[in-house]
């Protein structure tokens, strides 16, 4: 990095990386410049993300068990009267996360939305087949 003039002294920004990082309490940064043309940073986590990811999953499982289909119906006839509803505010109306609204109308295979962004709208399929 010297020779090729991105930096101008050795070791300089690797210590004012570690010391920020000291500084605002994480742990040190691992530094993996065995390749050649490129160089890797681990920067250790100090944030315990376990109790989140496992209180979502329960909540969110927990939610599926007591509501599933009723859910599905509810978010079909909030879209049937409003096709450019956001799914931000179907989980306000809810309850709900936007993350649980989201992962329902996936399920919902014959909802789809047509645009992109805020001029966009859902549409929902009619099964035509008369079977």
């Amino acid at each position: 990095m010297k020779e090729m003039k991105y930096v101008n002294m050795f070791n300089q920004g690797i210590r004012r990386v570690q010391d920020m990082l000291l500084e605002n309490g994480n742990k040190e940064a691992v530094f993996d410049v065995s390749k050649l043309t490129a160089f890797e940073v681990t920067v250790p986590s100090t944030v315990d993300v376990t109790q989140d990811v496992t209180q979502d999953v329960t909540q969110d499982v927990t939610q599926d068990d007591t509501q599933g289909n009723a859910l599905d119906i509810w978010i079909e006839e909030q879209i049937r009267q409003n096709p450019k509803i956001t799914t931000k505010d179907l989980a306000k109306q809810s309850g709900l996360t936007s993350r649980t609204i989201k992962r329902h109308i996936i399920g919902l295979t014959h909802i789809k939305y047509v645009g992109s962004g805020y001029s966009g709208h859902w549409e929902i399929v009619e099964n035509n087949t008369g079977a």
